[in-house]
């Protein structure tokens, strides 16, 4: 039969508090390190296409052995052209009789982050940003268009006289 003595529950007593120490010093620290990132300012969301997001596309390159105008290179996706291009306008809407068509996965991906409020659609060698819900067009970014720099921004919407951004 054993006797449990004084000096026992202490050595269980300091091992605990060990524990527990240990355990709000590793809190307390990932706290402190945590508060940045978590206050760190979020990208701004875009209510337009960017100078990035014209550059950010690959042009006079050749997928599965055709020539492409513009496309995304390194996904192997070319861009053909469509002939409801031209009537695409900013304040005007999509034609109804085109489908909604929200533009590819890694097409997105390859543009600046949008407002929540807009989708981004391809058509063609274009792209737009619609009104969630809506046809309505907020912006056109023709991206087989030749450009002209202007202070921060390029106009690839010379084709269709799209406003500076």
């Amino acid at each position: 039969m054993s006797v449990q003595t004084d000096s026992g529950l202490n050595m269980s007593w300091k091992i605990e508090a060990g524990i527990a120490a240990l355990a709000l010093s590793t809190a307390a620290l990932w706290v402190s390190n945590a508060e940045p990132v978590l206050n760190e300012h979020l990208p701004e969301r875009l209510d337009h296409f960017s100078r990035g997001d014209y550059l950010s596309f690959d042009r006079d390159f050749t997928s599965g052995g055709v020539h492409c105008d513009v496309g995304v290179q390194r996904k192997d996706i070319c861009f053909g052209v469509s002939p409801f291009e031209r009537a695409l306008k900013p304040g005007g809407y999509v034609p109804e009789k085109l489908p909604d068509m929200p533009a590819e996965f890694s097409i997105i991906l390859n543009t600046d982050l949008k407002a929540e409020s807009l989708e981004t659609w391809r058509i063609g060698r274009s792209l737009v940003l619609v009104r969630s819900g809506t046809r309505e067009i907020v912006d056109v970014m023709a991206l087989g268009s030749t450009y002209r720099k202007s202070d921060a921004s390029i106009l690839a919407y010379t084709a269709i006289g799209a406003d500076a951004r």
